[in-house]
Order: C-alpha cells, then structure tokens, then sequence
C-alpha cells in the first residue's frame, strides 16, 4: 500500500500526476496545529490554506480517490505533531511506501527526514518527485550558476525567455526590449478609481474553517471578509478577471500606490500559484493570449512575465543555491543590522502614514502589493537598520503568499541586502521623495519628505541620507554610485544634522 502526503502547496492534479497516482493510492493531507503554532500567523492566511485543502480533498474524493484527511478540529485527533500524523496514517493503512512532492520549505523536508530515521518506519519506501511547476529544475539551475562570478536576475530571465520561446520573436525579445520598466513607473492620476478586486463569496466549507479559525489564540487579523478563491474553477475565474479587466492597465501602474487602492492593479494570484491550485504557466499563457490577441499592451505583459518567469524562479533557486553553499539565509546579516522590528509593525500605529496605511491593509487583507513590501515595509526597515530576521518573520507571519523559499530571499536578499548581494544588484534605498512621488501617502502627514531634519524630518529622507553616509567610503558605495551623488550637495553642517537627527529618532523608534 503507498501512502501519498499532499502538502499544503500541492493543490493541483499535475503534482499528482507526477507520483504515477492510483486508484489503489492513500492520499493523506494534515491541517497542522504545528505549523500553525509556529508564528503568529494572520488568520486570512490559514483559512485560505486549509479551505483549498478541504475544497481540493473533497474534488478528489469525488474523482473516486481515497483520501485521508486530517482535519484540526477532529475531536477524535489524538496526533498531535506533523511527523506523528504521519506515522500513524503509515500504522493504520499499512503502507510500506511512502511518496510526495519534493518540499519547498526546508523545514519540512528535515522533519520528513527525521520521521523516516526512526527504526520503526526502517520497512518504508520512500520516495520523493520533482516540483513540475518551475520553468527550470533546480539542477539546471546550478549549472547555469557555476561559473558566474556575478549572477543576475535579469540574466537568468533572459536565458530562461530565449530556451522557452516566451515572449520572443526568432531571437529577439518581442518589441525589441527585454525590459519595459521605463513605461512601468506612473503613479496613479489624481482622481484615480479603484478598481474592485476579484472576490468570492465564501461557501460552507470556508465559513466553517473561518469559524474554527477564530478561535485559535495568538494568531494576527480577523477572519472577516475573506473573499479569496479557494477552488480551481474559481481560481481560473480570478485569473480570467485579470486578464480581462486589470492586465491593460498593470504595468503602467505596476508601482503605484494610493491611500484608496489596496490592490491596483495586480492579480493577487501569487497566493494561488502558491498554492498550488494556479500553475505559473497557465498563468504566463493566459497573459501571452491576451497580447497575441491585441487586448493586452506589451509593457503590462511584460512586467508581469517577469514576475513570474524571472522573480519568482530566480528567487526560488538562489534560496536554494544559498544553502547548497552551506550557508544559511536565516542567519546571514551581513549589514549587521540589530535594530529590534518596531511594535507598531504589528498595530500600524505609527504617525508614518505610508507605513500606517500599508500596515493596516496587510492587517486587514494579509496582502499588499510587491512596491509597497519593497519600498515602504522593506525600505524602511533597511534604512533604519532594523534585524532583517525578525522582518522577515514578521512578513512569513502575515502574508498570503509568504512561504520559506518566497518570503526569506526577498526579505533577507532583495530588500534587506542581508545576504551582503547574493540576490540584489543595490540596495533598494530611497528617501522619502520616491514614495511622495509614487504614492498620495506623504499628503496629510505629520512628517515632510522634503525635510531631513527638525520637528517634521521625515524619517524615511533623514534614514536614507544617514545610511548613505554610513556606507559612503565602505565596499557598499560601489553598489550605490548614482545614490551616493547626491551627498555632494550636503555640506559638513548637513552631514552633522543628519547623523544627530538619526540617533534621535533610532532612539524614539518606538514613537515616530
């Protein structure tokens, strides 16, 4: 008898696939009140998880699967850990073999390893298949790394476009350009709209997960108003609603922000891709279709290819890479920076407004869009020198689509530089000028970008100023010429005023 476990970012019958499925098959899927425990998760993102388990596990039974599914409010549970779960699915089936989809997250895999050293499970089989859903395998991957001195993203998405055939035409990029951000930096017009986001009203098997949810102690955020697609068929609604009615607009805006508009333009899909329950490349295919068929403008088709055919899969493999290099991106630090993650990161009560706005929409919607993770959360954060591990749990803990291999390389790497520039070319510093200028968030503030010092300094310009000095003659600067220019026009006064006004506010952190 085999025993196939179907993790929580397996929701697809492809992954099944792979694994040579059978009628005669065991498929056990575990909601865990262990990983749940972990963090102080937002409750949004364990009810999208175990509703698209539940949803997916009831699709299966109906296909005619034997499916043994763990549920946390099983009264009749006596399991309690993760590994435990599974022996005692492997003791009750009788299974001598075992078979799943090689995990994202290390952690699971170290604790399946665990599980399978113990002598009692010494008669099972076990076996582990390739992740299907990346556009390179990670083997690939290392080849076309070794030897690079300086990998880069832009490189590999460029390799990646030429092997696949994606947006290209013979052996030139299609337009002629392999990057259209030029076109991609508009901020919002003044009596900008928002356009409604995709939602679903839930059905009885996420209003029972939310009511169980509840009342789960130590998790973040309400339950309230999810509206998230939790079944395929609703998924590739989602996907189709922004093909239609956001994708021509999305890259124009990509990175605006408005005090009004939690979501702009973008899908919200990357909790589904997750998941599992959307591939990547349907989602690419949807969006190529749309410009084949001229409703689609190249620079939105573009930008959002690249999240995903370049992002999200250089991500992944230089996640792994990392380790494979026996280092770990849970303790790297290279800018030692210790500053401990303000309370208010977890209330939004900060008298920043750019950061009490997006703050209160990640509290209330477990998202928010990637410009306003980089450049306001993650900027932030970066300038002020604050612990990138403890933001970097504290955007695992709260997003929807946060999982290991997503949310550390972008936090720790990209936005971070903690990784001393594995991942990230620069640093992604800015005053407060760049988020005036993208955004409507500085109109009303207490705080002026334009100042970086006195009672209304704000402390994104004051930080950034402060930061460029602390990294201007070190091996930093040469990552940051184009930023570093703008230190010629302070004078020593400037540089005094701006090192004192910094100390000042590192030490009220708690209360800016």
């Amino acid at each position: 008898m085999r025993l196939i476990l179907i993790l929580g970012d397996g929701l697809n019958h492809n992954f099944l696939k792979a694994q040579g499925v059978n009628a005669d098959d065991i498929l056990l899927m575990i909601e865990s009140l262990y990983f749940v425990k972990r963090k102080p998760y937002h409750r949004k993102k364990i009810v999208l998880v175990w509703s698209a388990m539940r949803t997916f596990a009831e699709e299966l039974r109906q296909e005619g699967y034997k499916v043994d599914y763990r549920r946390a409010d099983d009264p009749a549970r006596t399991e309690v850990g993760f590994t435990d779960t599974i022996a005692d699915a492997i003791s009750q089936h009788k299974a001598d073999k075992f078979s799943c989809l090689y995990p994202r997250e290390r952690g699971t895999r170290a604790l399946l390893r665990d599980l399978f050293n113990r002598p009692e499970l010494s008669h099972v089989e076990v076996a582990s298949v390739s992740d299907p859903f990346w556009y390179t395998p990670h083997a690939d991957f290392k080849k076309w790394l070794s030897g690079r001195k300086s990998p880069k993203m832009e490189d590999y998405y460029r390799d990646t476009r030429r092997r696949t055939g994606i947006l290209m035409n013979g052996k030139e990029p299609e337009g002629g350009e392999w990057n259209y951000d030029h076109d991609n930096r508009k901020p919002f017009p003044k009596k900008h709209v928002p356009a409604p986001p995709f939602c679903v009203e839930p059905s009885e098997t996420v209003l029972e997960v939310m009511r169980f949810v509840d009342g789960i102690e130590g998790l973040y955020g309400k339950t309230d108003g999810f509206a998230i697609p939790v079944s395929r068929k609703d998924a590739l609604e989602a996907l189709n609603d922004f093909v239609v009615r956001l994708l021509p607009n999305f890259g124009m805006y990509e990175d605006a922000m408005a005090q009004n508009d939690a979501f702009g333009y973008h899908s919200v899909l990357s909790p589904l891709i997750n998941l599992g329950i959307l591939s990547p490349q349907e989602c690419v295919d949807a969006v190529l279709a749309a410009y084949a068929s001229g409703n689609a403008p190249l620079n939105s088709v573009e930008g959002y290819i690249r999240q995903i055919v370049g992002w999200r899969e250089y991500m992944y493999h230089q996640f792994e890479a990392y380790f494979d290099g026996e280092r770990d991106y849970h303790t790297t630090n290279a800018l030692e920076h210790h500053t401990p993650l303000p309370g208010w990161y977890w209330t939004g009560k900060t008298e920043m407004n750019c950061l009490h706005t997006v703050i209160g929409r990640v509290l209330e919607h477990a998202y928010s869009h990637h410009i306003e993770r980089l450049m306001v959360l993650g900027n932030f954060a970066l300038l002020a020198g604050i612990d990138p591990h403890q933001l970097n749990d504290w955007f695992w803990a709260l997003y929807l689509d946060a999982y290991e291999w997503a949310v550390t390389p972008n936090v720790v790497g990209m936005s971070q530089f903690a990784d001393g520039g594995w991942i990230a070319t620069k640093p992604y510093v800015s005053s407060g000028a760049y988020i005036d200028r993208m955004s409507d968030y500085c109109k009303g503030c207490r705080y002026d970008p334009k100042q970086f010092t006195g009672e209304k300094a704000c402390p994104f310009t004051t930080f950034y100023w402060d930061f460029l000095l602390r990294h201007e003659t070190d091996p930093l600067s040469v990552r940051m010429t184009q930023n570093l220019f703008g230190l010629r026009n302070k004078t020593p006064e400037d540089r005094d005023l701006i090192r004192v006004t910094a100390i000042q506010m590192r030490e009220k952190i708690e209360t800016l």
